[in-house]
């Protein structure tokens, strides 16, 4: 009985633990210069649909592969008809697993262990370790997925698991809900339809119950997109719902037919899986490929009416804006001049994109989705640097340290003034910290258009202003801080964290300012080595 739940407990370990190890290594190896190969590889649905369907295949995770190309779709590379096909692709992909593991495969996956693993830990390979990690996750998987399949067996030969079953008898209603639930508690719709057509092959199930477990998967699948995806807006959202909708719809459709084969005793899915001339488990594999696939052409043909759909449902957000770069592109760092200049413009933009966090203030929307939209645009910036680097490492090296350190200093500024923006949403206008939130939310604002006007002006006028503008806020936050601390009658708990995080923000935000206004200054004896655009 040990031995049992044990194969059980250490196949499904293995499994999770590989999907970790697989989904870290490919985010590692999906660099920008990737991504950027990926989009172009993808400029036509057919191309994109036969993509994902390698990307499904090689990460056997739906929630990763959509975040993937979540990811490529907010750098501005791919378009939400294309985001679609991959995401159509993918779903083919991921039922090759299902197929793999019902063959004999655990020595083929035993040598592919051996030899990533071996890599991975070889100092002289270590250029190679991110690529062998990947196949140490894959190899993981499939051996998970072998000793959950092999546990099945034994199982069987249990008399209270038998009559457990038993006492459930032939609820398909019951295997649906169990399919749901375990896949949004393993994350893998794969691994439950693998362990639900093991128990099918020994007899535990019957064919009817492990094809409603595979119907249940897809809604489980889909529950923990919906649940991940919340907090993504505009064209994200719209490509993680499109995947919800897309098993909604395969369950909508072969849910039905199935109840209409078992009680009409009409020929379908199931007649034809079992018509082919393969054992059960491969069988039943064939049905999970086939849902996987048999709408795949009528959502291919409408991928236009599909975007238009989701954009009228999740309409295109200001995170989208804030993610997707204006200037720097796939080609700029062949030509090193123009890369800098490139970048000292897109870093200007990132600067007084900022601008929209306390716009969001304002009408009290959230700050979160413009936050995750200028740390992707940030992202991909030092990401360009990081190519622009690899590409010249001897030519504009001084231009690119100082496009280097004045990255440093955005990424800091993003950080402090989103806590800022933050804190300063959370806190009602007609509350005691109304008059503060409003205060703090133009000055600050009004500070960080004038830096940026600043940087794109000669005028001296306007640098002596800003200098004087951007200076310490030090004792101004303390008197602050010590007028509300001391306020009769005393502030609630909260609110005095709030306050401390504001000043806090504001103190850190200046001090950012004062260095931005230092380096960027013509005039300050410190030489930018940024050309002037």
């Amino acid at each position: 009985m040990n031995e049992l739940f044990a194969g059980i407990a250490g196949g499904l370990g293995l499994f999770i633990f590989g999907m970790w190890l697989l989904t870290e290594n490919l985010k590692a190896l999906a660099t920008r210069r990737l991504r950027t190969t990926a989009a172009r590889w993808t400029g036509n649905r057919f191309s994109a649909l036969a993509w994902g369907a390698l990307a499904g295949a090689i990460t056997q995770s739906m929630s990763a592969t959509t975040f993937i190309v979540v990811s490529i779709l907010r750098s501005g590379l791919i378009t939400t008809r294309g985001a679609l096909a991959l995401i159509l692709g993918g779903c083919v992909g991921v039922s090759a697993l299902v197929v793999i593991v019902t063959f004999d495969i655990k020595v083929v996956s035993l040598y592919v262990l051996g030899i990533a693993a071996a890599v991975v830990v070889t100092e002289r390979l270590s250029k190679f370790k991110p690529v062998a990690a990947s196949f140490l996750g894959g190899a993981f998987i499939i051996l998970g997925l072998v000793l959950i399949k092999d546990a099945a067996a034994p199982l069987a030969e249990q008399p209270w698991f038998r009559e457990l079953l038993e006492g459930v008898g032939d609820s398909l209603v019951l295997a649906f809900l169990v399919g749901a639930l375990l896949t949004f508690i393993v994350q893998s719709s794969s691994a439950v339809t693998v362990f639900g057509i093991s128990l099918a092959a020994v007899g535990l199930l019957s064919v009817d119950q492990a094809i409603m477990i595979m119907y249940g998967s897809l809604i489980g699948s889909g529950a923990i997109l919906y649940v991940l995806s919340a907090g993504l807006t505009g064209r994200s959202r719209q490509v993680a719902m499109y995947l919800v909708g897309y098993n909604a719809l395969i369950c909508a459709v072969l849910v039905p037919l199935l109840y209409f084969e078992i009680h009409f005793d009409v020929p379908l899915v199931k007649a034809w899986a079992r018509g082919l001339d393969l054992d059960l488990d491969q069988q039943l594999a064939a049905v999970y490929v086939f849902l996987c696939v048999f709408l795949l052409p009528m959502m291919f043909a409408g991928l236009g009416w599909s975007a238009a759909l989701l954009e009228r449902l999740w309409p295109t957000s200001a995170a989208d804006a804030l993610a997707r770069p204006r200037f720097i592109h796939d080609h700029a760092s062949v030509d090193v001049e123009t890369s800098v200049v490139l970048v000292d413009l897109e870093q200007r933009r990132a600067m007084r994109d900022f601008s929209e966090y306390f716009d969001a203030v304002r009408r009290g929307d959230r700050i979160a989705p413009l936050r995750a939209g200028t740390r992707q645009l940030l992202s991909d910036i030092v990401e360009f640097l990081d190519d622009l680097h690899t590409l010249h490492p001897m030519h504009g090296v001084e231009d690119q340290n100082s496009l280097r350190n004045r990255q440093k200093l955005l990424a800091w500024l993003e950080d402090s003034l989103g806590v800022m923006c933050e804190t300063l949403a959370e806190i009602d206008e007609r509350s005691a910290l109304g008059q503060l939130r409003t205060t703090i939310c133009e000055s600050v604002d009004g500070v960080l258009l004038s830096l940026v006007d600043a940087i794109e002006s000669d005028d001296s006028v306007v640098w002596d202003l800003t200098r004087k503008l951007t200076g310490d806020r030090g004792e101004m936050m303390r008197d602050i801080r010590t007028r509300y601390l001391q306020r009769e009658p005393p502030l609630q708990r909260l609110d005095l964290i709030n306050v401390l995080l504001i000043t806090n923000a504001v103190e850190e935000t200046f001090f950012l300012f004062s260095k931005i206004e230092n380096e960027a200054n013509p005039a300050s004896g410190i030489e930018s080595h940024v050309p002037q655009t």
